[in-house]
């Protein structure tokens, strides 16, 4: 799972199901923003993975239709205190930021770009919970979360991740987990909390 997180891979409202936490509206950034994948992330806790790889541009080529002038950032991020590089869940945030003139319709076609995406051959996506429209406390956006299984010939393997999406960016933002306890016991809403912190790192300025 820690290989699939690491490979390189905006305004109107955001899709999903009613918010489970508050109303739906949507609050949006004061300002077009730019996305810049910092050294560290969730307040310092998880830092830069030094094995990830660079952005694919690819990506925001795919999404021309729904994105003008679209960059492709990626970053992956392992907890600070691991033990060693391989050691602690992955976080991987993968995202477009540009000009979107669809947001919903972009965000779609993103996840289904990065679900796509993997290093086993037919292997297949298959979206079991949600996806789910959360507002996490302290914030007034909202993100879209699901779990995705993923099976193949060599066995089935899930993995949960939030994404956003207004006039500046669509960003996916995923997570490993231990694959010997069930999806069901996963708190997609503590994970939506996180996803809402890394909103905030990542977003900066758009340059002069």
């Amino acid at each position: 799972m820690a290989t699939v997180a690491l490979a390189g891979c905006g305004g109107g409202g955001e899709s999903g199901s009613p918010s489970v936490n508050g109303p739906g509206q949507v609050s949006a950034p004061s300002g077009p923003y730019r996305l810049k994948m910092p050294k560290a992330v969730l307040k310092g806790t998880f830092t830069e993975s030094r094995e990830h790889s660079e952005p694919d541009q690819s990506i925001a080529s795919r999404l021309a239709g729904q994105i003008e002038n679209g960059i492709t950032a990626f970053a992956a991020y392992q907890p600070a205190d691991r033990k060693d590089e391989f050691s602690g869940p992955v976080l991987s945030v993968n995202g477009v930021y540009g000009t979107v003139l669809s947001p919903v319709t972009a965000r779609d076609e993103l996840l289904k770009i990065l679900d796509s995406r993997t290093v086993i051959q037919d292997e297949r996506s298959v979206v079991i919970t949600g996806p789910r429209t959360i507002i996490p406390q302290g914030s007034s956006e909202p993100v879209s979360c699901r779990i995705v299984r993923k099976t193949s010939e060599f066995g089935t393997s899930w993995q949960p991740d939030c994404s956003w999406a207004d006039g500046s960016a669509v960003v996916k933002v995923a997570q490993t987990v231990d694959l010997k306890k069930p999806p069901a016991e996963f708190d997609l809403e503590a994970f939506a909390a996180k996803t809402a912190i890394i909103r905030k790192e990542v977003r900066a300025p758009m340059a002069p």
